[in-house]
């Protein structure tokens, strides 16, 4: 397995009513793709970097360029993004993860891909190597500017803000982290799932509101990825405002971790369902999503208990 490092530049639209709304709600388009492949030794082997021409978002947006540096003009010369895209696959081959700094760079490929109609499932599993730097190094639970994070190392930068060079930053700090054991503790670290789901799909009906949606979803059966059977799911509990989770079990007896991502459309809900292979790592990281939701449920009953004692209080010396 090959650790890809990737690092991208995305322009914006200049006013909010150019931002294209279909088939994805597109909040940047990008424009710069940086890579670095590394040795299993985690020295630079191989590093790409890519200008992209955009198609929707044309003109840059004045803070984007000034952070940068990309220029109208610059832009000119660089690929259609499927171009990009076909030559960020030969690069990165066909047996590797993504290592990222920070949570933005996954979600805005796949948006891109979508909006190219291009492979999503092409995407691997991806790390933020933020969270391996606080709890290894900085020992600290928060995020940090790749800037801050190679001065605290004592390195020497590249300069930020372009695509390659921030990635090659972003290489250098992976010298000074044990990626294997950050990789295993990941799913508890990042509060999130970052390996490739068997099955990503639509479902195919709109809902109300949220909590239809989740009545819905929680109670009704579907094709299973791996065999002829059905799924069905358990009651969706929170991952954080928009992800539910929900443990789920094959006809045919095999367990999976299935995850709901809910969107508007409209006055409409969407959802999207991800069917993973229920593995040790999701165990853990679902029975501590399960521990979190319980306790913050607890702490309501005792916050609404407490209000309903206040009333009567109140209500008494009223009397």
């Amino acid at each position: 397995m090959e650790y890809i490092v990737l690092d991208l530049e995305w322009n914006q639209p200049r006013y909010y009513r150019e931002t294209v709304e279909k088939p994805v709600h597109l909040v940047g388009e990008i424009v710069q793709i940086g890579a670095v492949r590394l040795h299993r030794k985690f020295g630079k082997k191989k590093e790409l970097r890519l200008l992209v021409k955009p198609q929707y978002y044309k003109k840059m947006h004045g803070k984007v360029s000034r952070i940068t540096g990309l220029k109208n003009e610059d832009l000119e010369k660089g690929l259609t993004f499927p171009e990009a895209f076909r030559e960020l696959c030969r690069f990165c081959g066909k047996d590797f993860v993504f290592l990222t700094w920070g949570p933005d760079d996954i979600p805005m490929l796949r948006d891109n891909l979508a909006l190219f109609s291009l492979d999503e499932d092409w995407i691997p599993d991806f790390y933020d190597l933020q969270v391996f730097f606080a709890h290894q190094i900085a020992k600290e639970k928060r995020q940090f500017a790749l800037e801050d994070a190679i001065e605290m190392l004592g390195e020497k930068p590249f300069q930020a803000h372009d695509a390659l060079c921030d990635a090659r930053s972003t290489a250098v700090v992976c010298r000074h982290l044990d990626l294997k054991k950050g990789i295993k503790e990941y799913p508890l670290l990042a509060g999130d799932i970052t390996v490739r789901p068997l099955e990503s799909c639509e479902v195919g009906i709109s809902f109300e509101n949220r909590g239809e949606a989740l009545k819905e979803l929680g109670s009704s059966p579907f094709s299973c990825p791996k065999c002829s059977g059905f799924i069905t799911p358990e009651t969706p509990i929170p991952q954080n405002a928009n992800k539910y989770l929900s443990l789920a079990r094959c006809s045919d007896g095999e367990e999976f971790l299935v995850r709901f991502r809910l969107y508007r459309s409209g006055r409409k809900v969407r959802a999207i369902r991800e069917v993973f292979p229920f593995d040790e790592n999701l165990a853990h990281f679902y029975e501590d999503r399960l521990e979190h939701y319980r306790l913050q449920k607890k702490a309501m009953r005792e916050k609404e208990h407490k209000k309903r004692l206040r009333r009567r209080q109140n209500a008494a010396a009223v009397k």
